[in-house]
């Protein structure tokens, strides 16, 4: 019983310091693992967004000049590791995200984490996306979805490439390729899809 109630102490002290660090150090560089909030991570470097990316910056309000966007590698989403520009590996790909707009789910990979200097939002994904999403066990059981590369009329639908990082559903996607259809195969690490 003691060595319990010392180990639930040591775990809540240990999660309070996760979300109370209140030196000037801490709050410049938080820890990446925070259960509450979305960060991106790691060590930024100048971007130069595309034409498309700067509009669609624009669009969801930003004001941004072309160089006071940075890029970042890695973002924690409510405590889960995503990292963009992994697109090809398999069979666990950290690109691969997925986010509800406009009632469904849906899938993309992440290009690049932006954060834009000066504005409030915790960061943003340059993103492609992919098809619409069919079931493998029907729109009643949204658990394994096939999709394939061409996007178009997903991101016609949405009208952007960017997204904000609080938009991205914070479970991490497996991935399996059919070679010869030039299909992929996804599963959620945890949850289920949204479907319309």
């Amino acid at each position: 019983m003691n060595l319990a109630k010392a180990t639930q102490r040591d775990v809540t002290a240990h999660f309070a310091n996760l979300n109370c660090d209140e030196t000037p150090e801490a709050r410049k560089h938080p820890h990446p693992r925070q259960p509450h909030r979305c960060i991106l991570w790691g060590r930024g470097t100048l971007y130069f967004p595309s034409h498309q990316e700067l509009a669609d910056l624009r669009l969801q309000g930003v004001e941004v000049q072309p160089l006071s966007v940075t890029a970042f590698e890695v973002a924690y989403i409510l405590n889960h590791h995503f990292k963009a520009g992994e697109w090809g590996n398999y069979p666990r790909c950290g690109s691969i995200i997925t986010c509800v707009i406009g009632g469904r789910s849906l899938y993309a990979y992440v290009k690049a984490f932006l954060k834009v200097e000066d504005d409030d939002c915790p960061g943003y994904a340059s993103v492609s996306w992919f098809s619409e999403p069919l079931y493998i066990f029907g729109s009643e059981y949204p658990l394994g979805v096939c999709v394939n590369e061409t996007g178009g009329e997903v991101e016609r639908e949405v009208g952007t490439c960017i997204i904000r990082i609080t938009q991205i559903d914070p479970s991490p996607v497996m991935v399996e390729r059919d070679l010869p259809n030039g299909r992929f195969f996804m599963m959620r690490d945890s949850g289920y899809d949204t479907t319309r």
